[in-house]
């Protein structure tokens, strides 16, 4: 019940995707310590041994310049590739899991971060590592503001210019109401803020997408090309 969910929150996966990331941070932990303390034992500092847990939520959209995005392969699991599938006709309808959650809506929320923010925090993450020596430190990157299933849906939508269609299902086995993350220590410690929207995130990926509806497996128009080589001089 610790929403915005800080760090220090008692870890409990509720899906094995969730387990095999948790078991992963147990696993670096484990190998950081051990290292430290064996180099301890030899009377060495250790201090090359340092770990980041990265906790980023729900990455969402695509490079800015719509030539470098995400091309998911069979199903998407997130929302915004499944919105971008409906979009462009691969998928008829969105289906949304669940519309009886305690939230303003009904519809679950999660925290979406743009994929630039999270570059950026990987790469004040190293610079920290390197200067502080800080041995394991977990941080979360988000934005700290939950949105809910229904305003992707808008957001999205209107990004593409027109409503596109959905059919709310039963809650999918797993599923918890709210993910939003508290990105304070992020913000403190590494200086780090997100800084774009949502309404970026989804502009940039339905740019991304319309140029690229096959993703990778074709070249962009020609004519985008040609603007984005305009743009560059």
């Amino acid at each position: 019940n610790m929403i915005p969910i800080p760090e220090h929150c008692p870890i409990g996966p509720t899906n094995p995707y969730g387990r095999t990331k948790a078991t992963n941070e147990l696993i670096i932990t484990d190998h950081v310590e051990a290292q430290r303390n064996n180099a301890k034992k030899e009377g060495k500092s250790g201090d090359q041994w340092n770990a980041a847990l990265l906790r980023y939520f729900n990455p969402a959209g695509s490079h800015p310049s719509g030539i470098m995005g995400e091309d998911p392969q069979g199903v998407p699991y997130n929302l915004l590739p499944l919105l971008a599938q409906v979009a462009v006709g691969k998928r008829e309808k969105l289906l949304v899991f669940g519309d009886d959650y305690s939230s303003k809506d009904g519809t679950a929320i999660r925290d979406y971060i743009h994929i630039l923010d999270l570059a950026a925090g990987h790469l004040v993450a190293l610079n920290y590592l390197r200067d502080q020596h800080p041995g394991v430190r977990a941080w979360n990157l988000g934005t700290g503001k939950g949105s809910t299933v229904f305003e992707m849906i808008k957001s999205f939508s209107h990004a593409v210019g027109r409503d596109l269609p959905y059919e709310v299902v039963g809650r999918r086995a797993g599923d918890v109401l709210d993910l939003t993350a508290n990105p304070k220590r992020a913000n403190e410690e590494l200086k780090w803020k997100a800084k774009l929207t949502l309404e970026d995130a989804c502009e940039d990926l339905w740019r991304w997408t319309k140029n690229n509806p096959q993703g990778y497996r074709q070249q962009p128009p020609a004519e985008f090309l040609e603007k984005l080589k305009a743009g560059k001089k």
